[in-house]
Protein backbone atom coordinates (compact mmCIF):
# COMPACT_ATOMS: atom_id res chain seq x y z
CA UNK A 1 0.00 0.00 0.00
CA UNK A 2 2.51 2.47 0.46
CA UNK A 3 6.03 2.08 -0.41
CA UNK A 4 9.49 3.66 -0.06
CA UNK A 5 12.53 3.05 -2.99
CA UNK A 6 15.82 4.29 -1.68
CA UNK A 7 14.38 7.69 -0.75
CA UNK A 8 17.00 10.09 0.18
CA UNK A 9 16.64 13.53 1.72
CA UNK A 10 18.72 16.35 1.98
CA UNK A 11 18.27 20.00 3.49
CA UNK A 12 21.30 21.85 1.83
CA UNK A 13 24.13 19.94 2.88
CA UNK A 14 22.63 18.20 5.92
CA UNK A 15 21.11 14.09 5.19
CA UNK A 16 18.01 13.72 6.88
CA UNK A 17 17.39 10.05 4.77
CA UNK A 18 20.20 8.05 3.53
CA UNK A 19 18.29 5.70 0.93
CA UNK A 20 15.17 4.10 2.95
CA UNK A 21 13.47 1.43 1.54
CA UNK A 22 10.43 -0.06 3.57
CA UNK A 23 6.95 -1.49 2.50
CA UNK A 24 3.41 -0.93 4.56
CA UNK A 25 0.98 -3.57 3.96
CA UNK A 26 -2.69 -2.61 3.97
CA UNK A 27 -3.73 -3.02 6.53
CA UNK A 28 -0.90 -2.70 7.95
CA UNK A 29 0.30 -0.36 11.40
CA UNK A 30 3.55 0.37 11.20
CA UNK A 31 5.36 2.64 13.70
CA UNK A 32 8.19 4.94 12.63
CA UNK A 33 10.40 5.20 16.27
CA UNK A 34 13.93 6.79 17.30
CA UNK A 35 14.81 9.44 18.68
CA UNK A 36 14.37 12.82 17.45
CA UNK A 37 16.35 14.05 13.88
CA UNK A 38 16.57 10.48 13.74
CA UNK A 39 14.37 11.17 10.03
CA UNK A 40 10.75 9.02 11.49
CA UNK A 41 8.71 12.99 11.00
CA UNK A 42 10.70 13.16 7.84
CA UNK A 43 9.74 9.73 6.02
CA UNK A 44 6.20 10.70 7.21
CA UNK A 45 5.72 13.86 5.45
CA UNK A 46 6.97 12.66 2.48
CA UNK A 47 3.69 10.11 2.00
CA UNK A 48 1.58 13.59 1.50
CA UNK A 49 4.21 15.64 -0.49
CA UNK A 50 4.40 18.20 2.62
CA UNK A 51 8.15 17.79 1.94
CA UNK A 52 9.60 15.91 -1.69
CA UNK A 53 11.92 13.21 -1.79
CA UNK A 54 15.52 14.17 -3.38
CA UNK A 55 16.55 11.04 -4.45
CA UNK A 56 14.30 7.61 -4.66
CA UNK A 57 10.28 7.05 -5.38
CA UNK A 58 7.27 6.67 -2.94
CA UNK A 59 4.47 4.86 -3.91
CA UNK A 60 0.80 4.73 -2.77
CA UNK A 61 -1.03 2.07 -4.16
CA UNK A 62 0.98 1.18 -7.52
CA UNK A 63 1.09 5.14 -8.08
CA UNK A 64 3.94 6.96 -7.64
CA UNK A 65 2.99 10.24 -5.56
CA UNK A 66 5.40 12.60 -7.52
CA UNK A 67 2.70 11.98 -10.66
CA UNK A 68 -0.36 12.87 -8.28
CA UNK A 69 -1.86 16.37 -7.46
CA UNK A 70 -0.97 16.70 -3.86
CA UNK A 71 -4.24 18.45 -2.82
CA UNK A 72 -6.19 15.36 -4.52
CA UNK A 73 -3.27 13.18 -2.66
CA UNK A 74 -3.66 14.46 0.80
CA UNK A 75 -7.64 14.32 0.48
CA UNK A 76 -7.40 10.68 0.16
CA UNK A 77 -5.17 10.33 3.07
CA UNK A 78 -5.84 10.70 7.05
CA UNK A 79 -3.83 13.36 8.77
CA UNK A 80 -3.49 13.58 12.36
CA UNK A 81 -0.33 15.18 13.94
CA UNK A 82 0.09 15.63 17.77
CA UNK A 83 -1.11 19.67 18.16
CA UNK A 84 -4.19 18.54 16.51
CA UNK A 85 -5.16 21.17 14.25
CA UNK A 86 -8.33 21.65 14.47
CA UNK A 87 -9.43 25.10 13.03
CA UNK A 88 -10.33 27.19 16.49
CA UNK A 89 -13.44 29.48 14.73
CA UNK A 90 -14.61 26.11 13.37
CA UNK A 91 -17.28 23.91 15.41
CA UNK A 92 -16.54 20.22 16.02
CA UNK A 93 -19.53 19.56 13.25
CA UNK A 94 -17.20 21.52 10.76
CA UNK A 95 -14.08 20.58 11.47
CA UNK A 96 -14.87 17.19 11.50
CA UNK A 97 -16.59 17.63 8.00
CA UNK A 98 -13.75 19.54 6.29
CA UNK A 99 -12.43 16.59 3.86
CA UNK A 100 -16.04 15.65 3.20
CA UNK A 101 -17.26 19.29 1.98
CA UNK A 102 -13.67 19.95 -0.16
CA UNK A 103 -15.02 16.40 -1.54
CA UNK A 104 -18.36 17.62 -2.30
CA UNK A 105 -20.66 15.89 0.22
CA UNK A 106 -24.09 17.42 0.27
CA UNK A 107 -24.80 18.90 4.27
CA UNK A 108 -26.79 16.20 5.42
CA UNK A 109 -24.03 13.38 4.68
CA UNK A 110 -21.68 15.28 6.24
CA UNK A 111 -23.83 16.15 9.32
CA UNK A 112 -24.70 11.81 9.27
CA UNK A 113 -20.63 11.20 9.01
CA UNK A 114 -20.06 13.56 11.77
CA UNK A 115 -22.25 11.81 13.71
CA UNK A 116 -21.19 8.33 13.22
CA UNK A 117 -17.28 9.41 13.40
CA UNK A 118 -17.95 11.45 16.72
CA UNK A 119 -19.77 7.86 18.29
CA UNK A 120 -16.66 5.79 16.87
CA UNK A 121 -14.10 7.91 18.76
CA UNK A 122 -16.14 7.56 21.87
CA UNK A 123 -17.86 11.58 21.85
CA UNK A 124 -21.77 11.83 22.18
CA UNK A 125 -22.64 13.82 18.96
CA UNK A 126 -25.60 15.83 20.87
CA UNK A 127 -22.72 16.75 23.62
CA UNK A 128 -20.05 17.61 21.17
CA UNK A 129 -21.09 18.32 17.88
CA UNK A 130 -21.89 22.45 18.33
CA UNK A 131 -18.71 23.07 20.29
CA UNK A 132 -15.79 24.92 19.46
CA UNK A 133 -12.51 23.49 20.04
CA UNK A 134 -11.54 26.18 22.85
CA UNK A 135 -14.50 23.92 24.67
CA UNK A 136 -12.62 20.42 24.55
CA UNK A 137 -10.18 19.26 26.81
CA UNK A 138 -7.18 17.74 25.05
CA UNK A 139 -8.34 14.42 25.02
CA UNK A 140 -10.72 15.43 23.64
CA UNK A 141 -9.66 17.48 20.57
CA UNK A 142 -7.42 14.43 20.07
CA UNK A 143 -10.67 12.42 19.63
CA UNK A 144 -11.79 14.98 17.34
CA UNK A 145 -8.50 15.33 15.18
CA UNK A 146 -8.74 11.59 14.82
CA UNK A 147 -12.69 11.44 13.68
CA UNK A 148 -11.43 14.07 10.75
CA UNK A 149 -9.14 12.07 9.51
CA UNK A 150 -11.32 9.49 9.09
CA UNK A 151 -14.31 11.55 8.09
CA UNK A 152 -13.72 10.56 3.94
CA UNK A 153 -12.43 6.86 5.16
CA UNK A 154 -9.45 7.09 3.66
CA UNK A 155 -7.58 4.27 3.15
CA UNK A 156 -3.92 5.37 4.67
CA UNK A 157 -3.36 7.29 8.33
CA UNK A 158 -0.32 9.36 8.84
CA UNK A 159 0.17 9.90 12.29
CA UNK A 160 2.72 11.90 13.98
CA UNK A 161 3.19 12.06 17.66
CA UNK A 162 -0.91 12.11 17.99
CA UNK A 163 -1.15 11.11 21.88
CA UNK A 164 1.76 13.18 22.67
CA UNK A 165 0.37 16.34 23.98
CA UNK A 166 -2.37 14.33 26.68
CA UNK A 167 -1.34 13.55 30.00
CA UNK A 168 -0.23 9.51 30.79
CA UNK A 169 -3.65 8.49 31.66
CA UNK A 170 -5.69 9.60 28.61
CA UNK A 171 -2.40 8.64 26.45
CA UNK A 172 -3.17 5.60 28.11
CA UNK A 173 -7.08 5.29 27.21
CA UNK A 174 -6.25 6.80 23.69
CA UNK A 175 -4.12 4.50 22.39
CA UNK A 176 -6.45 1.44 23.52
CA UNK A 177 -9.36 3.04 21.79
CA UNK A 178 -7.08 3.71 18.89
CA UNK A 179 -6.40 -0.11 18.57
CA UNK A 180 -9.94 -0.86 19.18
CA UNK A 181 -10.77 0.87 16.17
CA UNK A 182 -8.14 -0.26 14.18
CA UNK A 183 -9.58 -3.62 15.11
CA UNK A 184 -12.41 -2.51 12.95
CA UNK A 185 -11.59 -0.34 10.21
CA UNK A 186 -8.10 -2.28 9.54
CA UNK A 187 -6.45 1.40 7.76
CA UNK A 188 -2.51 1.43 6.79
CA UNK A 189 -0.91 3.62 9.06
CA UNK A 190 2.68 4.90 9.39
CA UNK A 191 2.51 6.29 13.02
CA UNK A 192 5.32 8.27 14.43
CA UNK A 193 6.59 8.30 17.96
CA UNK A 194 9.55 8.28 19.72
CA UNK A 195 7.69 6.43 22.94
CA UNK A 196 8.85 3.00 22.82
CA UNK A 197 6.16 1.72 25.19
CA UNK A 198 3.64 3.80 22.61
CA UNK A 199 4.94 1.69 19.20
CA UNK A 200 5.18 -1.75 21.22
CA UNK A 201 1.51 -1.33 22.34
CA UNK A 202 0.59 -0.24 19.14
CA UNK A 203 2.55 -1.64 16.26
CA UNK A 204 2.38 -4.72 13.36
CA UNK A 205 5.40 -4.04 13.01
CA UNK A 206 8.06 -1.26 14.38
CA UNK A 207 10.40 0.63 12.13
CA UNK A 208 13.47 1.36 14.13
CA UNK A 209 15.14 4.47 12.91
CA UNK A 210 18.58 6.19 13.50
CA UNK A 211 20.57 9.11 11.80
CA UNK A 212 17.90 9.03 8.50
CA UNK A 213 18.72 5.12 8.15
CA UNK A 214 16.76 1.58 8.89
CA UNK A 215 18.36 0.10 12.27
CA UNK A 216 15.57 -2.87 12.63
CA UNK A 217 12.55 -3.18 11.21
CA UNK A 218 10.57 -5.83 13.41
CA UNK A 219 7.37 -6.97 15.06
CA UNK A 220 7.34 -5.80 18.91
CA UNK A 221 8.36 -8.86 19.96
CA UNK A 222 11.06 -9.95 17.67
CA UNK A 223 12.49 -5.97 17.85
CA UNK A 224 12.94 -6.53 21.96
CA UNK A 225 14.08 -10.13 22.09
CA UNK A 226 16.26 -10.16 18.69
CA UNK A 227 18.16 -6.26 18.87
CA UNK A 228 20.02 -6.70 15.43
CA UNK A 229 22.60 -3.66 16.04
CA UNK A 230 24.55 -1.94 19.43
CA UNK A 231 22.38 0.72 18.81
CA UNK A 232 19.12 -1.00 18.79
CA UNK A 233 20.21 -2.92 22.24
CA UNK A 234 20.55 0.86 23.82
CA UNK A 235 17.52 2.20 22.46
CA UNK A 236 15.99 -0.89 23.70
CA UNK A 237 17.40 0.09 27.09
CA UNK A 238 16.97 -2.45 30.42
CA UNK A 239 13.03 -1.84 30.12
CA UNK A 240 12.54 -4.46 27.12
CA UNK A 241 12.04 -7.14 29.50
CA UNK A 242 9.11 -5.82 31.04
CA UNK A 243 7.79 -4.32 27.50
CA UNK A 244 7.81 -7.86 26.18
CA UNK A 245 5.53 -8.91 29.17
CA UNK A 246 2.93 -6.23 27.53
CA UNK A 247 2.65 -8.58 24.41
CA UNK A 248 1.20 -11.32 26.04
CA UNK A 249 -2.02 -11.71 28.18
CA UNK A 250 -2.64 -14.03 30.76
CA UNK A 251 -5.34 -16.12 28.53
CA UNK A 252 -2.20 -17.19 26.78
CA UNK A 253 -0.38 -18.67 29.94
CA UNK A 254 -3.13 -20.36 31.70
CA UNK A 255 -2.81 -23.00 34.06
CA UNK A 256 -5.19 -25.12 35.87
CA UNK A 257 -5.41 -25.08 39.40
CA UNK A 258 -4.20 -27.79 41.52
CA UNK A 259 -6.15 -29.27 44.15
CA UNK A 260 -3.48 -29.39 46.73
CA UNK A 261 -2.33 -25.70 46.96
CA UNK A 262 -3.90 -23.31 48.98
CA UNK A 263 -5.67 -20.23 46.80
CA UNK A 264 -5.94 -17.84 49.92
CA UNK A 265 -4.56 -14.88 49.63
CA UNK A 266 -3.59 -14.99 46.03
CA UNK A 267 -4.08 -11.75 43.86
CA UNK A 268 -6.70 -11.95 41.35
CA UNK A 269 -6.34 -10.74 37.77
CA UNK A 270 -8.73 -11.14 34.72
CA UNK A 271 -7.84 -13.20 31.58
CA UNK A 272 -7.50 -9.86 29.40
CA UNK A 273 -4.91 -8.49 32.34
CA UNK A 274 -0.77 -9.23 30.67
CA UNK A 275 1.62 -10.49 31.66
CA UNK A 276 3.24 -7.16 32.96
CA UNK A 277 0.00 -6.50 35.06
CA UNK A 278 0.13 -10.26 36.79
CA UNK A 279 3.77 -9.77 37.81
CA UNK A 280 3.32 -6.07 39.17
CA UNK A 281 0.77 -7.41 41.54
CA UNK A 282 2.13 -10.77 42.27
CA UNK A 283 5.28 -8.59 43.76
CA UNK A 284 3.28 -6.56 45.39
CA UNK A 285 1.36 -9.26 47.41
CA UNK A 286 4.65 -11.41 47.87
CA UNK A 287 3.34 -14.47 45.66
CA UNK A 288 4.93 -16.65 43.50
CA UNK A 289 1.40 -17.07 41.14
CA UNK A 290 -1.56 -15.13 40.60
CA UNK A 291 -5.50 -16.51 39.57
CA UNK A 292 -7.33 -15.34 36.74
CA UNK A 293 -10.69 -15.15 36.33
CA UNK A 294 -13.17 -14.91 33.38
CA UNK A 295 -15.73 -11.99 32.44
CA UNK A 296 -18.27 -14.17 35.36
CA UNK A 297 -16.07 -13.53 38.01
CA UNK A 298 -15.38 -17.38 37.83
CA UNK A 299 -11.37 -18.36 38.75
CA UNK A 300 -10.44 -20.18 35.72
CA UNK A 301 -6.78 -21.05 36.28
CA UNK A 302 -3.63 -19.78 37.23
CA UNK A 303 -0.24 -17.59 36.26
CA UNK A 304 2.71 -18.58 37.97
CA UNK A 305 6.00 -16.36 38.50
CA UNK A 306 8.35 -18.40 37.02
CA UNK A 307 6.56 -18.03 33.52
CA UNK A 308 5.91 -14.84 33.40
CA UNK A 309 10.27 -14.38 34.03
CA UNK A 310 10.58 -16.80 31.92
CA UNK A 311 8.71 -14.75 29.62
CA UNK A 312 10.73 -11.85 30.01
CA UNK A 313 13.86 -12.94 28.81
CA UNK A 314 12.10 -13.76 25.14
CA UNK A 315 12.10 -17.43 26.09
CA UNK A 316 9.78 -20.37 24.88
CA UNK A 317 8.75 -23.20 27.56
CA UNK A 318 6.96 -26.27 27.58
CA UNK A 319 6.33 -27.94 31.06
CA UNK A 320 3.50 -28.35 33.58
CA UNK A 321 3.63 -24.93 34.52
CA UNK A 322 5.34 -24.84 37.89
CA UNK A 323 8.87 -25.19 35.74
CA UNK A 324 8.02 -21.84 33.89
CA UNK A 325 6.06 -23.08 30.93
CA UNK A 326 4.97 -20.74 28.54
CA UNK A 327 2.18 -22.64 26.88
CA UNK A 328 0.39 -19.17 24.80
CA UNK A 329 1.82 -18.22 21.10
CA UNK A 330 3.27 -15.03 20.96
CA UNK A 331 1.89 -11.66 18.81
CA UNK A 332 0.92 -12.79 15.23
CA UNK A 333 3.78 -12.33 12.98
CA UNK A 334 6.51 -12.24 16.13
CA UNK A 335 9.25 -15.21 16.37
Amino acid sequence: MIRFENVVKRYGEALALGGVSLEVAQGELCVLLGPSGCGKTTLLRLVNRLIEPSEGRIFVGNRDVMDLDPVELRRGMGYVIQSIGLFPHMTVLENVGVVPKLLGWPKEKRVARAREMLALVGLEPKTFLNRYPRELSGGQAQRVGLARALAADPPILLMDEPFGAVDPPTRARLQEEFLKLQAMLKKTILFVTHDLEEAVRLADRICLMNQGQIEQLDPPERLLTHPRTPFVERFLGESRALLVLELHHLFELLQPLPGSLSQDGLPVLSLSATARDALSQMIAAGSDRALVQNEAGEVVGEVWMSTVLALSKGARFSGDGRGGAFLGRPREGAG
